[in-house]
């Protein structure tokens, strides 16, 4: 048994302890105990050790887990307010009128003058709203470790609300949170962290941080290197962070292990020249990896590298050789021993995964690739391997990963990392002399990134095909592991003759393709009500053949009253709510936009969507647009997607046994707003859905004395549930066997109104709301109706 596949076992032991009850694992142990004896006599004790590490690891797991339940759980299901006390547990970040923290709470009361003492520290995430822009600046000057006291309101983080969506709730659960507050900077009283190691070394980094601010004269270069010297994010700008997301480039802005050997392999190098003999100066250097993971943040992958780093510096001093794998399967034990929770964050998965795809599959990368000079070789041995591990992580949890990403990191890379983070790092160690003297390296690096983010900005405006790739099953996670993990072994077997490599390449390439699910989804037809807060979004795939998107919601929009109350990144439901769908769906182009009409609420997030995706046609309601929907349409026009209208009883096919007809308005129809909107009947396999967009009485009174010929069996509502729309007279005709109601959760329209509710339910319909019940997703096959909705206890 090695430390590495005791840090295996050790990891399924932590899965096994997350997701199965402890009787699991004493039937594990059990059955460990049964079947050892009947395996051969060489492979017993290896195998029984591994299983009792893998049984302690999921005991170890469920006691830190009950450690760490919540107090305060049952009164944020009631939503009570408390006041409580703790200690700043994360950096503060300001953005516009609101900060968010992590506080480790001590104390709490119901009021002031009487607090009870938590068993144990809980962790909570506080949010405090900010009313004057003094406040802001006060706030930015929190530091981690203050102590906080405030009244709070507590709550429950939210879950998912659409498929495949950013879940809060589980986020928050892994960073040892279930528990989320609110407050009123008025309500809050914050005392100076005392002074003691940890604020020593946030000052530090405050200190250099303002420092690489005052030597890079340009805002944008200087948030930058910011990030890549120190991992602080906040001054990289939004498009800066898009387009290395959309280019795969994102861990460049993380601390990893090339960052820990440059600054420790410098470190080393003065030393020695400066006359210390080798183990002192080795001995020195891990000292200074303590201090410098502690400067840039203390993430996931700095602590993995900071850690694996001060390994081999104790083996270089102790003159043994290290096995790669072991000083990774180190690390991983102690960090998670420090904290198992740590499995379930994305950075750390990409650490640990990257760095061992590197150590396994760059010797096979090395010799798979037989042409070329060995940099040329070993280059593209490391791309490969850090793409092919981070593939499946980015597609799980970002569903995008671009097929330039390879030329991009192969090419980007080297130049950020062997000339931009040294120049970085000299013109930081000069400018502490006198910034004089850090010209020539701000210049440099400024340079290069200008040079190098030009290209890259232009290349993440073209529309590249497999972009998007859809929420990987758990079957082909599991094949493309084992493939991974297969390859080195098989090569080390000899299995690397020319066909053998064929065969792999072939084998790599079937994984991707399988990844895309070209035969999921056949024959069927999918349509989603997205929650996309008050507003109406639909997604309809019918198979793999067409996509319509119905409308894309918006966020209502408010101009800051003050500049400092603007936010970095303004939440924008396009964005984060439509484009994060379609992306998780795999979908790269719609064939038909559908803009029902032109209120805010219904096409505002279409202008964050015309820039990423294909376009067949847009399908508008011919009124005169109004200013909005007039500079939405003209971006169409300027991409030469064509915009067209219907009229009542038109009608077309996507494929055998799917129909649309449009229904309302017709061209010389005198209603305008909300009448006008586009109403469509869709018939799949027998199953009829109407959408009705925001139709109100006097538009369903045109649309029954013309268009609606028979009932439908599923009804979208109209205008989000309102009275006015609904009528008995509508529903009469129609008879919904269900109804789908898109309103957004304590919208101050009371939404959808009671009234039409219980209308609906009189008429024996089944009712689903998006802000009861998050997306709802129907599936039409041939012969069956399925419905999904993404919160199912309401």
């Amino acid at each position: 048994m090695t430390v590495f596949t005791a840090s295996l076992a050790a990891v399924c032991g932590l899965l096994t302890g997350a997701y199965l009850q402890a009787a699991w694992l004493a039937l594990l142990a059990a059955a460990a105990s049964a079947v050892c004896p009947l395996l051969p006599r060489p492979h017993r004790k290896r195998i029984l050790c591994h299983a009792l590490i893998c049984i302690l690891a999921g005991l170890y797991f469920q006691g830190y887990d009950y450690l760490h339940r919540s107090t305060l759980l049952p009164m944020a299901e009631d939503g009570e307010t408390i006041v409580v006390a703790g200690v700043i547990d994360s950096p503060v970040k300001r953005d516009g009128d609101t900060a968010r923290l992590f506080l480790s709470v001590e104390t709490w009361g119901k009021n002031g003058r009487q607090m009870d003492g938590m068993a144990a520290a809980e962790r909570i995430a506080l949010r405090v709203r900010l009313s004057r822009e003094p406040e802001a600046r006060e706030a930015e000057r929190w530091m981690q470790g203050s102590r906080l006291s405030a009244t709070v309101r507590l709550s429950l983080p939210s879950p998912a609300r659409n498929p495949h969506a950013f879940d809060y709730a589980r986020y928050l659960r892994w960073q040892g949170v279930r528990v989320t507050a609110e407050a009123e900077y008025g309500d809050i009283r914050v005392e100076p962290a005392e002074s003691g190691v940890m604020m020593l070394f946030r000052r530090w980094q405050t200190e250099a941080a303002d420092r690489i601010a005052l030597l890079f004269p340009d805002q944008e270069a200087a948030g930058y290197m910011q990030s890549l010297l120190l991992g602080i994010t906040d001054g990289v700008s939004p498009e800066t962070e898009e387009m290395y997301d959309n280019l795969g480039l994102s861990h460049v802005l993380a601390i990893s292990g090339l960052h820990v050997t440059l600054v420790s392999g410098m470190f080393v190098w003065s030393v020695e020249r400066a006359g210390m003999p080798r183990r002192p100066a080795l001995a020195l250097t891990m000292v200074l990896l303590a201090g410098y993971v502690l400067i840039v943040g203390a993430g996931a992958s700095a602590v993995r590298a900071g850690i694996m780093g001060a390994i081999g510096l104790l083996c270089q001093a102790g003159a043994r050789q290290a096995e790669g794998r072991d000083v990774w399967g180190w690390a991983l034990l102690l960090m998670l021993g420090y904290n198992p929770y740590y499995l379930w964050h994305l950075g750390f998965q990409l650490s640990f995964g990257v760095t061992l795809g590197l150590i396994v599959l760059v010797p096979v990368g090395r010799r798979f690739f037989t042409r070329g000079p060995e940099w040329l070789r070993t280059s593209l041995a490391v791309t490969f391997a850090a793409q092919a591990v981070s593939f499946p992580f980015l597609i799980y949890h970002f569903h995008q990963f671009s097929p330039l990403s390879w030329l991009v990191n192969l090419l980007a890379v080297p130049l950020l990392s062997m000339v931009v983070l040294p120049a970085g790092y000299l013109a930081l160690l000069l400018g502490l002399i006198h910034p004089a003297l850090a010209v020539l390296p701000v210049r440099l690096a400024s340079a290069l990134l200008r040079w190098l983010h030009g290209p890259l900005f232009w290349l993440e405006e073209l529309a590249v095909p497999f972009s998007h790739w859809p929420h990987p099953q758990w079957w082909w996670i599991a094949v493309y592991a084992l493939f991974l993990a297969a390859l080195p072994v098989l090569w080390r077997r000899g299995y690397h003759r020319p066909r053998d490599r064929w065969l792999y390449a072939a084998l790599f390439l079937f994984l991707l393709a399988a990844a895309r699910q070209p035969f999921a989804d056949g024959d069927e037809v999918r349509i989603t009500f997205l929650d996309v807060g008050q507003g109406d979004s639909i997604v309809v795939e019918v198979g793999k053949k067409k996509v319509y998107l119905i409308d894309a919601g918006g966020t209502p929009r408010y101009p800051a009253r003050e500049s400092w109350r603007e936010r970095r990144d303004p939440f924008e439901v396009g964005k984060d709510v439509v484009l994060p769908f379609l992306r998780a769906r795999g979908i790269e182009r719609i064939d038909h936009v559908v803009m029902t009409h032109g209120d805010h609420d219904h096409i505002g997030g279409m202008a964050a969507l015309v820039p990423r995706f294909a376009f067949g046609s847009v399908l508008v309601n011919g009124t005169p647009p109004r200013e909005e929907e007039a500079a939405i349409l003209e971006r169409f026009r300027a991409r030469r997607v064509p915009v067209l209208t219907g009229r009542p009883g038109q009608t077309w096919t996507d494929v055998p046994g799917v129909e649309w007809t449009w229904l309302h308005p017709d061209g010389d129809s005198a209603h305008t707003g909300n009448d006008a909107s586009v109403v469509l009947r869709l018939t799949a396999y027998g199953t009829t859905v109407l959408f009705t967009g925001d139709i109100e009485r006097a538009g369903e009174e045109q649309l029954l004395s013309r268009s609606l010929p028979s009932p439908v069996d599923v009804l979208k509502v109209a205008h989000h549930g309102s009275s006015t729309s609904s009528s008995p007279a509508l529903l009469a005709a129609a008879k919904p066997q269900a109804a789908v109601i898109s309103a957004g959760r304590n919208n101050r329209y009371g939404h959808p109104s009671p009234v039409v509710v219980k209308r609906l339910m009189d008429t024996g319909a089944d009712v689903y709301r998006t802000d009861l019940q998050g997306a709802v997703t129907l599936v039409i096959r041939k012969g069956s109706v399925h419905w999904q909705t993404q919160i199912t206890d309401i």
